[in-house]
């Protein structure tokens, strides 16, 4: 088998608990960066000003158009930022972890 023949989206049981474990680790080290917790508390404190914005992002039923003023205009144009940055930083978190734990397995077989 090879790696691009593995579906991620059916990943067997053991495997998932395999993903939440890292990606919870990667949340974990994450909580330490003063930069990934500023943008974790100003995109709280737009969530909890700006109702309209969680209703959008959890993808709630919109039934009828939203008419923003420029405030909450701006308001969701920096939250949306604030989520890219985060995205960002676990992005980049995932993928150190990724070449430690390569590291460490190439350490353990004795091949570095």
């Amino acid at each position: 088998m090879k790696i691009e023949d593995i579906d991620i989206y059916h990943l067997p049981l053991w495997a998932c608990a395999v993903v939440d474990e890292i990606s919870e680790g990667c949340k974990n080290r994450l909580k330490v960066s003063p930069e990934y917790s500023g943008i974790e508390e100003e995109s709280d404190k737009l969530l909890l000003k700006y109702p309209f914005i969680s209703k959008l992002i959890d993808r709630d039923e919109i039934e009828e158009p939203m008419d923003l003023t420029l405030e909450q205009t701006k308001a969701l144009s920096r939250f949306l930022a604030l989520d890219a940055d985060r995205e960002d930083y676990e992005r980049i978190q995932l993928y150190l972890m990724g070449c430690q734990h390569m590291i460490e397995m190439l350490q353990l077989l004795e091949l570095l």
